[in-house]
């Protein structure tokens, strides 16, 4: 499991359906704590038939570590996750 920071896509800033779009160029799943943001980016792109890597919404901000145990976590137990949003 790799990861690449907005800051290093030169993102920084951007909205976020230009993240989205970034992570599909890439085929990346985005991560983000933006909930309804991409609660709602989600539902438009669902409705319009565009396919995405997958979205995973942050719900609790701890730290860092602990957040990357939880990711590591679901990605053993979710492989492939095209067209889904998961809030952990």
């Amino acid at each position: 499991m790799d990861a690449v920071p907005a800051r290093d896509e030169s993102m920084l800033g951007a909205e976020d359906e230009d993240h989205l779009r970034r992570c599909i160029e890439l085929n990346r799943v985005l991560i983000s704590h933006h909930q309804i943001h991409f609660e709602e980016l989600y539902a438009r792109y669902i409705q319009e038939g565009i396919r995405f890597p997958g979205i995973i919404i942050l719900t609790c901000h701890r730290d860092v570590f602990d957040l990357a145990k939880r990711i590591a976590k679901f990605f053993s137990q979710h492989h492939d996750i095209s067209n889904q949003l998961w809030c952990l």
